[in-house]
């Protein structure tokens, strides 16, 4: 019956432990997604700039929507940020601008270039700022938790 609410009664178990809990979920609106949005204080939405980017955003704002309505009412929707953004291609920038149009100033500063040193860290189960601490990933990721501190 309490589903929903695992991951937010275990966190709370610890949640004096530490600064801050960062939840990363899958990119789909399973239980994972559902649990951790009960669980959360902030919400960030990482959105790709490619041609598919904004399909599954309704039902995300939506899922957003009725948690906030009944199982977690405090949950703030800090933003959305563009990710694997490749700022060479036309489709990128038009998508950006779509993302641009759609969430106004929820919209991160910084984007999330398409980089290979973020795509080969997780192979070697490192974070990039410990695999390539001085790639542009690396300054992107650093500079997106600089605005995320800013807004929370």
């Amino acid at each position: 019956m309490d589903a929903h609410f695992r991951l937010k009664d275990k966190i709370a178990e610890v949640r004096d432990d530490y600064g801050s809990i960062v939840i990363d979920t899958p990119p789909t609106l399973g239980m994972l997604t559902v649990n951790a949005m009960v669980a959360a204080t902030h919400l960030l939405v990482p959105i790709q700039s490619s041609y598919y980017a904004l399909e599954g955003t309704d039902d995300l704002l939506e899922t957003y929507e009725r948690i906030r309505a009944r199982a977690n009412p405090e949950l703030v929707f800090l933003g959305v940020v563009v990710t694997i953004h490749d700022r060479r291609t036309i489709l990128a920038r038009d998508i950006e601008s779509q993302i641009a149009q759609v969430f106004g100033d929820k919209v991160f500063r910084t984007r999330i270039s398409k980089n290979v040193r973020l795509e080969e860290s997780p192979a070697y189960k490192e974070s990039i700022f410990t695999f390539a601490p001085t790639s542009r990933g690396a300054e992107e990721y650093y500079r997106l938790s600089e605005e995320v501190l800013q807004r929370a």
